[in-house]
């Protein structure tokens, strides 16, 4: 039976993420700490195998995957339907400042309800239509084969839920850290998670 392995990755720190503001499908670049955690993630996968890397093309995911597939000798290529989900005008606001406009937000995503992000922005039913075909795009391009795919927290945990629970809910499985990853195999054309959240940089 042939296996099919996707190593779902989310990007490295970026300064927002420190700050603890909303990023949405702001291009916002990585900082230092996260250029670290990049160059980590790829000694961590130094020897592992993959046939190609997929990335969001917002920047701090794609630098992430420049540096973590340079090594394997292929290319890491963009794909706009792999962004975070679209806050619209909370992007830049903190949780707390988002729910000033939503005062029902954190209540919402901790029972699983989805909700839009701001009245410009989406649901998270919304990106994970946008995402999940260019996930089975993916797939189907490489049956039999370990495929690297870069993206972002609240995208990753969705489309992993998706894929192996039928629910497009993050909070079936949280929100991966910086640099963690998730694998999902496929055997059989049925999805199983095999990791969620594991680290690639030494825990400290």
């Amino acid at each position: 039976m042939t296996h099919t392995r996707l190593v779902f990755l989310r990007h490295g720190q970026t300064e927002w993420n420190l700050l603890g503001k909303l990023q949405g499908q702001a291009d916002i670049d990585l900082d230092e700490v996260g250029e670290q955690q990049a160059v980590e993630a790829a000694r961590f996968f130094q020897q592992w195998s993959f046939a190609a890397c997929y990335t969001s093309d917002l920047k701090r995911a794609l630098r992430t995957a420049q540096i973590v597939a340079t090594p394997h000798g292929i290319d890491a290529v963009p794909d706009a339907r792999l962004r975070e989900i679209n806050v619209g005008t909370w992007s830049g606001l903190t949780a707390a400042e988002a729910s000033a406009e939503l005062p029902r937000l954190a209540e919402l995503y901790n029972r699983g309800i989805d909700f839009r992000r701001s009245p410009a922005g989406e649901t998270q039913a919304e990106m994970v239509r946008r995402a999940l075909p260019a996930v089975h795009e993916i797939m189907g391009r490489h049956e039999g084969q370990q495929i690297l795919i870069v993206t972002h927290g609240l995208l990753l945990a969705s489309i992993v839920a998706a894929l192996v629970g039928g629910r497009d809910d993050a909070s079936m499985l949280g929100i991966p850290d910086n640099t963690c990853y998730s694998t999902v195999t496929v055997r059989g054309g049925k999805p199983w998670l095999m990791t969620h959240n594991a680290p690639t940089t030494p825990i400290t």
